[in-house]
């Protein structure tokens, strides 16, 4: 998997990485029930835990999501970050389209 920094660097490969059926469920399912644990995530995408562990990985070093700790559970909650959503989504568009 590229790294962050890679990704950044280029729309190309940002759109590339949302367009990851994967990491798009992920996404897909933030950005329908907001806030889930990774165990939430792994229930709703039935994906391995381990896979949906990685994903989350990258999708936290590149702002895709934000990890939110609380003092009342254990296990971290994660948001998806709308502003980097709109701005992979575009660039995945203009790709497609040449632009």
């Amino acid at each position: 998997m590229p790294s962050c920094s890679r990704i950044v660097e280029s729309d190309v490969r940002m759109s590339e990485l949302i367009a990851r059926r994967s990491v798009a469920n992920i996404v897909r399912s933030l950005a329908l029930k907001g806030p889930l644990t990774c165990g939430e995530l792994t229930s709703s995408t039935r994906a391995v835990e381990s896979a949906v562990s990685r994903d989350l990985a990258v999708l936290r070093e590149c702002d895709f999501v934000d990890e939110v700790r609380s003092d009342r559970s254990a296990e971290a909650t994660y948001v998806l970050n709308n502003a980097v959503l709109v701005a992979a989504a575009t660039a995945h568009v203009d790709y497609v389209l040449g632009r």
